[in-house]
Protein backbone atom coordinates (compact mmCIF):
# COMPACT_ATOMS: atom_id res chain seq x y z
CA UNK A 1 0.00 0.00 0.00
CA UNK A 2 1.23 3.44 -0.56
CA UNK A 3 2.55 5.47 1.71
CA UNK A 4 0.44 8.09 3.23
CA UNK A 5 0.79 11.09 5.38
CA UNK A 6 -2.73 12.22 7.16
CA UNK A 7 -3.03 15.11 9.22
CA UNK A 8 -6.44 15.08 11.28
CA UNK A 9 -8.09 18.56 12.32
CA UNK A 10 -10.48 20.53 14.64
CA UNK A 11 -10.94 23.39 16.28
CA UNK A 12 -8.23 23.41 19.53
CA UNK A 13 -6.32 20.38 18.95
CA UNK A 14 -6.98 18.87 22.51
CA UNK A 15 -10.06 16.16 22.26
CA UNK A 16 -11.14 14.73 18.81
CA UNK A 17 -8.00 15.48 16.78
CA UNK A 18 -5.32 14.23 18.93
CA UNK A 19 -7.44 11.04 19.73
CA UNK A 20 -7.95 10.34 16.13
CA UNK A 21 -3.93 10.88 15.80
CA UNK A 22 -3.52 8.05 18.48
CA UNK A 23 -6.33 5.97 17.05
CA UNK A 24 -5.05 6.09 13.76
CA UNK A 25 -1.28 5.03 14.94
CA UNK A 26 -2.45 2.47 16.29
CA UNK A 27 -3.98 0.67 13.70
CA UNK A 28 -1.22 1.24 11.43
CA UNK A 29 1.05 -1.12 13.88
CA UNK A 30 -1.62 -3.72 14.12
CA UNK A 31 -2.01 -3.80 10.48
CA UNK A 32 1.64 -3.20 9.85
CA UNK A 33 1.42 -0.03 7.36
CA UNK A 34 3.47 2.70 7.43
CA UNK A 35 1.76 5.58 7.53
CA UNK A 36 3.02 9.32 8.94
CA UNK A 37 -0.17 10.40 11.33
CA UNK A 38 -0.34 13.57 13.39
CA UNK A 39 -2.86 16.56 14.18
CA UNK A 40 -3.64 20.05 14.22
CA UNK A 41 -6.00 22.25 15.62
CA UNK A 42 -7.32 25.73 13.56
CA UNK A 43 -7.10 27.78 16.84
CA UNK A 44 -4.00 28.88 18.69
CA UNK A 45 -6.14 28.05 22.35
CA UNK A 46 -4.01 25.14 23.00
CA UNK A 47 -1.11 25.45 21.60
CA UNK A 48 2.13 23.68 23.36
CA UNK A 49 -0.50 22.40 25.77
CA UNK A 50 -0.70 18.31 26.45
CA UNK A 51 -4.24 17.37 25.25
CA UNK A 52 -7.57 17.38 27.28
CA UNK A 53 -6.90 15.05 30.46
CA UNK A 54 -10.38 13.16 29.50
CA UNK A 55 -8.96 12.47 25.76
CA UNK A 56 -6.15 10.94 27.65
CA UNK A 57 -8.34 8.75 30.26
CA UNK A 58 -9.95 7.54 27.30
CA UNK A 59 -6.88 6.34 25.49
CA UNK A 60 -5.46 4.76 28.70
CA UNK A 61 -8.69 2.88 29.25
CA UNK A 62 -7.80 1.16 25.69
CA UNK A 63 -3.86 0.94 26.87
CA UNK A 64 -2.80 3.75 24.77
CA UNK A 65 -0.94 7.30 25.30
CA UNK A 66 -0.52 9.96 23.76
CA UNK A 67 2.97 12.40 23.36
CA UNK A 68 1.25 14.92 21.29
CA UNK A 69 1.51 18.48 22.45
CA UNK A 70 -1.04 20.70 20.44
CA UNK A 71 -0.31 22.60 17.61
CA UNK A 72 -2.27 25.03 15.15
CA UNK A 73 -2.74 24.47 11.49
CA UNK A 74 -0.51 26.05 8.72
CA UNK A 75 -0.78 26.53 5.19
CA UNK A 76 2.92 24.64 4.75
CA UNK A 77 0.16 21.60 5.98
CA UNK A 78 -1.70 21.71 2.68
CA UNK A 79 1.94 21.25 1.42
CA UNK A 80 3.08 18.45 3.03
CA UNK A 81 0.09 16.44 3.81
CA UNK A 82 -1.47 14.07 1.50
CA UNK A 83 -4.96 14.23 3.22
CA UNK A 84 -6.23 16.42 5.50
CA UNK A 85 -9.07 15.50 7.42
CA UNK A 86 -11.73 17.19 9.30
CA UNK A 87 -13.11 16.21 12.40
CA UNK A 88 -16.48 17.87 12.03
CA UNK A 89 -18.13 20.10 9.72
CA UNK A 90 -17.65 23.40 10.51
CA UNK A 91 -13.56 22.98 10.53
CA UNK A 92 -14.30 20.95 7.45
CA UNK A 93 -15.93 23.95 5.45
CA UNK A 94 -13.00 25.94 7.07
CA UNK A 95 -10.31 24.21 5.66
CA UNK A 96 -11.55 23.79 2.30
CA UNK A 97 -11.78 27.79 2.22
CA UNK A 98 -8.15 27.42 2.89
CA UNK A 99 -7.58 24.99 0.19
CA UNK A 100 -8.96 27.11 -2.49
CA UNK A 101 -6.52 29.92 -1.84
CA UNK A 102 -3.13 27.94 -0.87
CA UNK A 103 -3.47 24.75 -1.91
CA UNK A 104 -2.08 25.75 -5.03
CA UNK A 105 -2.75 22.63 -7.14
CA UNK A 106 -1.10 20.02 -4.73
CA UNK A 107 -2.13 16.56 -4.35
CA UNK A 108 -3.63 17.63 -0.58
CA UNK A 109 -7.11 15.95 -0.11
CA UNK A 110 -9.57 17.80 2.20
CA UNK A 111 -11.87 15.09 3.93
CA UNK A 112 -14.16 14.48 6.77
CA UNK A 113 -13.71 11.40 8.55
CA UNK A 114 -17.26 10.90 9.47
CA UNK A 115 -17.61 10.33 5.78
CA UNK A 116 -16.02 7.32 6.48
CA UNK A 117 -18.89 5.23 7.81
CA UNK A 118 -19.86 1.60 7.22
CA UNK A 119 -21.27 0.80 3.70
CA UNK A 120 -20.11 3.93 2.12
CA UNK A 121 -22.59 5.58 4.67
CA UNK A 122 -21.93 9.16 6.39
CA UNK A 123 -21.32 8.06 10.33
CA UNK A 124 -21.82 10.49 13.15
CA UNK A 125 -18.98 11.29 15.66
CA UNK A 126 -19.83 13.17 19.01
CA UNK A 127 -18.47 16.78 18.95
CA UNK A 128 -16.05 17.14 22.17
CA UNK A 129 -15.22 20.14 24.07
CA UNK A 130 -13.26 20.33 27.49
CA UNK A 131 -16.48 20.69 29.21
CA UNK A 132 -18.19 17.59 27.68
CA UNK A 133 -18.56 14.38 29.95
CA UNK A 134 -16.31 11.53 30.10
CA UNK A 135 -19.22 9.26 28.58
CA UNK A 136 -18.80 11.65 25.62
CA UNK A 137 -15.14 11.28 24.86
CA UNK A 138 -15.66 7.06 25.56
CA UNK A 139 -18.97 7.22 22.33
CA UNK A 140 -16.25 9.32 20.26
CA UNK A 141 -13.61 6.80 20.89
CA UNK A 142 -15.71 3.99 19.17
CA UNK A 143 -16.80 6.16 16.25
CA UNK A 144 -13.57 7.54 15.35
CA UNK A 145 -12.08 4.21 15.27
CA UNK A 146 -14.59 2.63 13.27
CA UNK A 147 -14.68 5.62 10.92
CA UNK A 148 -10.55 5.22 10.98
CA UNK A 149 -10.41 1.61 9.74
CA UNK A 150 -13.09 2.49 7.04
CA UNK A 151 -10.43 5.39 5.61
CA UNK A 152 -7.76 2.57 5.98
CA UNK A 153 -10.28 0.29 3.67
CA UNK A 154 -11.12 2.92 0.93
CA UNK A 155 -6.90 3.03 -0.29
CA UNK A 156 -8.45 -0.24 -1.53
CA UNK A 157 -6.17 -3.45 -0.02
CA UNK A 158 -6.30 -6.60 -2.51
CA UNK A 159 -6.87 -9.29 -0.93
CA UNK A 160 -6.39 -12.38 -3.34
CA UNK A 161 -8.14 -15.68 -2.72
CA UNK A 162 -5.86 -18.89 -3.88
CA UNK A 163 -8.33 -21.66 -3.88
CA UNK A 164 -7.81 -25.69 -5.05
CA UNK A 165 -9.61 -26.32 -8.85
CA UNK A 166 -12.90 -27.72 -8.97
CA UNK A 167 -13.72 -31.34 -9.68
CA UNK A 168 -15.57 -30.24 -13.03
CA UNK A 169 -12.04 -28.98 -13.70
CA UNK A 170 -9.50 -31.41 -12.64
CA UNK A 171 -8.77 -32.76 -16.02
CA UNK A 172 -6.83 -29.60 -16.95
CA UNK A 173 -4.47 -30.34 -13.49
CA UNK A 174 -3.36 -33.98 -15.38
CA UNK A 175 -0.41 -33.95 -17.05
CA UNK A 176 -0.61 -35.75 -20.18
CA UNK A 177 -4.50 -35.31 -21.06
CA UNK A 178 -5.50 -33.15 -23.95
CA UNK A 179 -7.29 -30.02 -23.59
CA UNK A 180 -10.77 -30.03 -25.29
CA UNK A 181 -12.20 -26.84 -26.92
CA UNK A 182 -14.01 -25.70 -24.24
CA UNK A 183 -10.84 -26.34 -21.68
CA UNK A 184 -8.72 -24.40 -23.66
CA UNK A 185 -11.32 -21.39 -23.83
CA UNK A 186 -11.14 -21.62 -19.94
CA UNK A 187 -7.46 -21.84 -19.58
CA UNK A 188 -7.46 -18.24 -21.90
CA UNK A 189 -8.80 -16.24 -19.24
CA UNK A 190 -5.82 -16.52 -17.42
CA UNK A 191 -2.77 -15.21 -17.67
CA UNK A 192 0.62 -16.55 -15.23
CA UNK A 193 2.10 -13.75 -14.04
CA UNK A 194 4.48 -14.89 -11.02
CA UNK A 195 4.85 -18.26 -9.20
CA UNK A 196 6.36 -18.66 -5.31
CA UNK A 197 7.58 -21.82 -3.60
CA UNK A 198 3.98 -22.47 -2.72
CA UNK A 199 2.96 -22.91 -6.72
CA UNK A 200 0.60 -20.06 -6.50
CA UNK A 201 0.04 -18.04 -9.66
CA UNK A 202 -1.17 -14.70 -9.58
CA UNK A 203 -3.32 -13.04 -12.30
CA UNK A 204 -2.35 -9.88 -13.86
CA UNK A 205 -3.40 -6.69 -12.71
CA UNK A 206 -5.98 -5.71 -15.58
CA UNK A 207 -7.35 -9.14 -14.77
CA UNK A 208 -7.25 -9.29 -11.36
CA UNK A 209 -8.82 -5.52 -10.67
CA UNK A 210 -12.12 -6.08 -12.97
CA UNK A 211 -13.89 -6.49 -10.49
CA UNK A 212 -16.76 -9.52 -8.84
CA UNK A 213 -15.49 -13.16 -8.51
CA UNK A 214 -14.53 -14.53 -11.98
CA UNK A 215 -13.81 -18.10 -11.92
CA UNK A 216 -10.64 -19.27 -13.46
CA UNK A 217 -8.82 -22.12 -14.73
CA UNK A 218 -5.26 -22.44 -15.82
CA UNK A 219 -2.96 -23.84 -17.72
CA UNK A 220 -2.55 -27.77 -17.63
CA UNK A 221 0.65 -27.66 -15.94
CA UNK A 222 -0.18 -25.32 -13.37
CA UNK A 223 -1.21 -26.86 -10.16
CA UNK A 224 -3.09 -24.35 -8.38
CA UNK A 225 -5.28 -21.12 -9.43
CA UNK A 226 -6.33 -17.79 -8.09
CA UNK A 227 -9.88 -15.86 -7.66
CA UNK A 228 -9.78 -12.20 -7.76
CA UNK A 229 -11.05 -9.76 -5.16
CA UNK A 230 -14.07 -7.31 -5.31
CA UNK A 231 -11.21 -3.97 -5.00
CA UNK A 232 -10.64 -2.26 -8.44
CA UNK A 233 -6.88 -0.73 -8.46
CA UNK A 234 -4.20 -2.97 -7.09
CA UNK A 235 -1.65 -1.30 -4.43
CA UNK A 236 -1.33 -4.24 -1.67
CA UNK A 237 -1.59 -8.11 -2.74
CA UNK A 238 -2.06 -10.61 0.36
CA UNK A 239 -3.39 -13.25 0.24
CA UNK A 240 -7.17 -15.19 1.73
CA UNK A 241 -5.64 -16.38 4.99
CA UNK A 242 -3.66 -13.10 5.45
CA UNK A 243 -6.58 -10.50 4.26
CA UNK A 244 -8.58 -12.25 6.73
CA UNK A 245 -6.10 -11.15 9.21
CA UNK A 246 -5.39 -7.54 8.07
CA UNK A 247 -9.35 -6.89 8.69
CA UNK A 248 -9.32 -8.84 12.17
CA UNK A 249 -6.92 -6.60 13.41
CA UNK A 250 -9.17 -3.15 12.18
Amino acid sequence: MTFKKILFVCMGNSCSSPMAEVIMQNLMVKTSLYWEVDSAGLRTWNTGRRPNKRCLQILREHGLRSDHFCRQFSVNDFLYFDYVVAMDEAVFKELLLWAADNRAGKHCKVLLLSSFGKNGLPAFIDSLSPTHKLKSFRSAYYQIKECCKQLILSQKVDIVKYELPSTDDDELYYPGKDNTPQDSAKANHVTETSHNNSGIYLLNTDVRSSGGLMSSSTDPSNSKTSMPSYSQGVQRKLCHKCGQKFLAAL
